[in-house]
């Protein structure tokens, strides 16, 4: 403040207060200088970083009127972040803590559908809330992190009590864990009523009690499906009363450590795996088993005239919370709703706390009955007697009301994510990784010129109704200032104006402009994703809703356009609109601001002065932090694929054109039916440099055709310790002659870095002591990776090479990478070297530039059928083809 206090003393209150205004006025006249100032003065936050400045004064320069059109090209955001033991439903029904899930997994989304994930933000420890729902469901979440909600999508810091939160029944998972009904009741017999305890220092315990004839005649009925025995147990007490103990045997102790249910009590038993990845009438299967034995089924008594409710009580008890959520999640499956209540009492003159699950409408109720059948007498006839229909569609999304939303401290956290719609369920509840860099600017620009009509646009309507309720709530908490008011009556959340008439309307691109005059428009995120960046006619549709209904509600007093983006596709918004309209620099419209994560010359002055190879700041990384920085952006490029990285986080959407091999030949180099008598099996290694790069370990044959056949990929992130047991483990399992390795890296290192393996394998009882370790030939590829790669890529065109399934990620990188691209990955790399090792001819084959072709020449598509053809070989014992095996030691 520029007013000195002395000098007030001498001036009189009218006097005073004037000044006091003046100075206010001008402290917000400066917050008003570009949006990120206004950003980082009001939102406490808020952190920044150089690029926010370069796109701020960018922001500024369309305020003045100095540029009309701008791009903002830049990485994808960093997602909301989440707790990161917070639970993940995964593709196939598993559940994983969102710390153990990794790019390639699938997740289910909102629409309750398996989606990829395309990268895992780890993002420290941050201030977080513990929100607690009525159902008895509890997440931690970072204050930023968005869920859904009736009326949209609330960060968590944002939820109060009264909310409802969006869960996904009935998910469509794709797992199938081959698990039986009869297996799945009997686990919940062993859930519910087993006894599975230690004995002494070795066994332990295989018993079920129930006093039910039914249940009694179910446990041996599952059993004996299983193979297993069931024998009464002679004991006095339970020969002489109706509880009666139940001894199984027959390899059940094997089944039963397998799937976690050995050596456990009341307080420690779980749901096991299996059952989550299995399919729902499994999964009924496993609730009328455990509820059979720890559930209730009672009347809920007589109406006010007297007659006897046809609705009950459904219910189970157990002191374990966590064996509780996992039901609760499996009846969620089912499209069950129910909650989880604290229940004290006493036990013993001590105070003994247990937990209730309920079923918690007669809706549900009716679900359980239709799609659990209960063998306890008691419980089935009383379920039976609800009569009651049921009144509700089912609902693709249900509601669980907040109860509390409480601090949870700092806690670590991370963030997925995840292509198509960007959202996964987080402890059953759904959550969403996001942005705000199209929040600010509209606001500032309303107190800039509160009269005119801002258009805020995005792939969907959600996202851009979100962000119409975000700028709306800085209308209404800081627009006072600035003289900005929301106009009594403008309750809709995606069309409002301020008393000034301006506004804004929040719509998905390609509609909802008619009748709109638009003095702003931002355009955020105008691609879905790949797959609608990459449909033509999805293109088409974008490009004609811009140069038609969009420009042409642009007002000719004041209007500028600019588009928020991440890279996708070569014609996508932003290359469109560089292609027909050009950059300033070079006589064009478009200011361009492309801010690619690692700098690079070739796209020209790098906006924030970076030389080349500097990274770019990070919103939650210190600028000076730059080994963070740079260690952050390398682990995106090992985590993506070639083209992503291109794309995405570079900013230069690569032609798929320019690849080595088409998508739609690998698809055909696919096949699994065609019988081949494997010569020699092989395992082949491209090292990593350290546990942050990808090792690339592939496996497969020579087959008596003449072609390489790929039958394993193993790649990932490793280090040398774990790629070179991945090869041991592949090797002893293909029972491969021969492990290839780049010699170019490492020579002897990995020599010794295979034999310890190898060793440490045997010691450790994963390999038996008698199968002889594969002889380790070296592979002298050529020098520089076009070299390499492009001999075994017209292998490939001259059908040379088929895969033994779908390896997908092997296929994209192998579709996606770039000649130009000075390093490939490890999948590649390894699949060379297999082809070399099994095929040296193809090292010293002539370099053809060739078009990418649409089938093998020649070529020949098949379908299903094993690996490979027929059963090679058992692990340790050898082959029949060619010496293709390992041998044993006699």
């Amino acid at each position: 403040m520029s007013v000195a206090v002395d000098e007030l003393e001498h001036l009189d209150d009218a006097e005073v207060l004037r000044q006091l205004e003046a100075a206010r006025r001008a402290m917000s006249a400066d917050l008003l200088r570009d949006p990120v100032t206004l950003a980082r003065g009001l939102d406490r936050t808020y952190r920044m970083r150089p690029h926010l400045r370069v796109i701020g004064d960018a922001l500024a320069e369309v305020g003045r009127g100095e540029v009309d059109r701008l791009l903002i090209l830049t990485p994808p955001q960093v997602g909301k972040p989440v707790y990161d033991q917070s639970v993940i439903l995964m593709g196939d029904g598993s559940r994983k803590p969102i710390d153990d899930v990794q790019v390639g997994d699938f997740v289910i989304t909102h629409e309750g559908r398996p989606k990829r994930v395309t990268a895992v933000h780890v993002q420290g420890n941050l201030p977080t809330v513990q929100i607690t729902t009525h159902s008895g469901r509890q997440t931690v979440a970072a204050l930023d992190h968005p869920f859904l909600t009736p009326e949209g999508w609330v960060n968590a810091g944002d939820l109060v009590p009264g909310m409802s939160l969006a869960t996904v029944p009935r998910p469509a998972t794709n797992g199938d864990s081959g698990l039986w009904p009869e297996a799945a009741r009997l686990m919940g017999y062993f859930v519910g009523d087993g006894n599975t305890s230690q004995i002494g220092t070795g066994s332990f315990n295989c018993t079920i009690t129930t006093a039910s004839d039914g249940v009694e005649k179910e446990v041996r009925r599952c059993a004996d499906a299983l193979g297993f025995t069931v024998k009464l147990s002679e004991a006095k007490k339970y020969t002489q009363g109706k509880v009666r103990r139940l001894n199984v045997s027959g390899g059940v102790r094997q089944w039963l450590e397998e799937h976690g249910l050995a050596r456990k009590n009341s307080y420690s038993k779980r749901v096991p795996e299996a059952v989550f990845r299995s399919t729902p009438d499994v999964i009924a299967e496993f609730i009328a088993g455990y509820w059979d034995c720890d559930g209730v089924v009672s009347s809920r008594g007589k109406d006010r005239a007297g007659q006897p409710r046809k609705d009950v009580h459904v219910e189970l008890y157990s002191v374990s919370r966590e064996l509780l959520h996992d039901v609760q999640h499996l009846l969620l499956r089912l499209g069950i709703r129910s909650m989880i209540r604290l229940k004290k009492g006493t036990y013993n003159d001590a105070e003994h706390i247990s937990y209730r699950l309920a079923i918690i409408a007669r809706d549900d109720v009716a679900k359980f009955r239709e799609l659990v059948t209960l063998a306890h007498e008691k419980r089935a006839e009383t379920l039976a007697a609800h009569t009651l229909p049921r009144t509700e569609f089912d609902p693709r999304l249900m509601a669980d009301p907040i109860v509390s939303v409480e601090p949870y401290g700092e806690q670590p956290c991370r963030c997925l994510t995840v292509e198509d719609d960007h959202t996964f369920t987080s402890d059953d509840l759904v959550v969403h990784n996001s942005t705000t860099v199209a929040e600010w600017f509209p606001f500032w620009w309303l107190c800039t010129y509160p009269g005119d009509k801002v258009a805020v646009t995005s792939y969907g309507d959600d996202l851009a109704l979100r962000r119409g309720k975000r700028i709306r709530g800085y209308v209404e908490e800081y627009g006072d200032e600035w003289d900005l008011r929301m106009k009594p009556g403008s309750g809709a959340m995606q069309d409002w104006e301020v008393t000034a008439g301006g506004g804004v309307r929040s719509v998905s691109v390609g509609k909802g402009l008619t009748g709109f005059d638009v003095n702003l428009l931002i355009i955020d995120d105008p691609h879905k994703d790949r797959a609608d960046a990459e449909s033509e006619a999805a293109r088409r549709a974008l490009h004609d809703w811009y140069s038609s209904a969009a420009l042409s509600r642009l007002q000719p007093d004041r209007s500028a356009v600019v588009a928020i983006q991440t890279r996708w596709h070569p014609d996508d918004f932003a290359g469109r609109r560089i292609e027909e309209e050009g950059r300033i620099g070079d006589g064009g419209r478009w200011k361009v601001i492309h801010l690619p994560a690692v700098a690079d010359p070739k796209f020209g002055p790098d906006p924030l002065g970076r030389e080349h190879g500097e990274p770019l700041p990070h919103p939650k990384i210190p600028t000076r932090d730059v080994a963070r920085l740079r260690g952050w952006w390398a682990n995106k490029k090992q985590t993506s694929i070639v083209r992503d990285w291109h794309a995405l986080y570079q900013g230069d959407p690569q032609p798929a054109e320019g690849a080595l091999v088409s998508e739609e030949l690998l698809k055909l180099l696919r096949d699994t039916s065609t019988p081949v008598e494997p010569q020699k099996i092989a395992v082949a290694i491209d090292p990593s440099g350290g546990g942050r790069d990808t090792a690339g370990v592939i496996g497969g044959y020579l087959g008596d055709d003449g072609r390489v056949w790929v039958t394993d990929d193993d790649s990932g992130p490793m280090s040398s310790a774990e790629w070179s047991s991945a090869a041991c483990m592949l090797a002893y399992r293909t029972n491969a002659a021969v492990i290839y390795v780049e010699w170019n890296f490492g020579r002897d290192m990995c020599v010794l870095a295979i034999q310890t393996s190898w060793e440490m394998l045997q010691n450790e009882g994963m390999i038996p002591k008698n199968v002889l370790m594969p002889s380790i030939a070296p592979v002298r590829a050529k020098q520089g990776k076009l070299l390499r790669a492009e001999p075994i890529a017209q292998q490939m065109v001259q059908d040379k090479v088929r895969f033994r399934g779908v390896f997908t990620d092997l296929e994209r990188e192998w579709a996606t990478w770039q000649p130009t691209d000075p390093d490939s990955p490890g999948r590649i790399d390894a699949s060379c070297i297999l082809v070399y090792g099994l095929i040296p001819d193809a090292n010293d084959g002539a370099i053809v530039h060739a078009p990418l072709p649409k089938a093998p020449q020649p070529g020949r598509q098949a379908s299903a059928a094993s690996r490979y053809g027929r059963q090679v070989a058992t692990p340790g014992a050898g082959t029949a083809g060619g010496g293709g095996g390992r041998r044993t030691r006699r």
